[in-house]
């Protein structure tokens, strides 16, 4: 006898369950709280920070995103040396995404040159002065 599996059904049941875990709060681990503890001591002093504290910047740097306190990450992460930054792929992106955020935040639409079709000339407009088009490489 083979048993016939319902893709609907399972998938409602994951999507119950993954809605549940999302509504209950993070409980940090031990070692994510030793963790915690020593960015704590980082965020005092960033420059110190050596290839030992990329689990601790990690751990931090991800609270602070989820908490969307993305200026603050962007400042700590200017101060970080730059090598550190750039060995761990999650350091990386999480300092690229705040950069990012806090600019998306800052500056307003308009400042952005004008699409081709909106000058009514045909030709693009010229961008406005300081505009580098693109965010600054991560």
């Amino acid at each position: 006898m083979t048993k016939i599996l319902d893709a609907a059904t399972a998938i409602r049941k994951v999507s119950a369950l993954r809605a549940l875990c999302l509504r209950l709060p993070h409980v940090p681990t031990p070692a994510e709280l030793a963790r915690l503890q020593r960015f704590g001591e980082l965020v005092a002093a960033p420059e110190s920070a050596s290839t030992d504290d990329i689990e601790p910047l990690a751990a931090g740097w991800r609270r602070w995103w989820y908490q969307g306190e993305t200026s603050r990450l962007r400042a700590m992460a200017a101060h970080v040396p730059t090598g550190l930054v750039q060995s761990d792929r999650r350091l990386a992106l999480y300092a690229c995404a705040a950069v990012a955020a806090c600019k998306r935040h800052k500056r307003p639409f308009s400042e952005g040159p004008a699409p081709p079709s909106r000058t009514g000339t045909g030709r693009r407009m010229a961008p406005p002065p300081g505009y580098r088009g693109v965010p600054p490489a991560c």
